[in-house]
């Protein structure tokens, strides 16, 4: 019996994209509940969800309109 290896197909990038900015905005929850830094924590994690929801909203476009076409 051989292997019939079928080349991944080039989607499901984005949902990492989606999980890691989930982990971004929740992460001042976990790491940041005490100190005095607390809202720097909570403010660098929201940006930076932000800035990773974007990213994923960009490359879920691209992978929507290469499964198009």
């Amino acid at each position: 019996m051989g292997s019939s290896e079928t080349p991944q197909s080039s989607g499901g990038t984005a949902i990492w994209f989606f999980v890691c900015a989930t982990f971004l905005f929740s992460g001042s929850t976990f790491f940041g509940t005490s100190g005095d830094h607390r809202d720097a924590i909570a403010i660098v994690g929201i940006v930076a969800g932000f800035v990773v929801l974007a990213a994923g909203i960009v490359v879920f476009g691209r992978e929507m309109k290469g499964n198009r076409g």
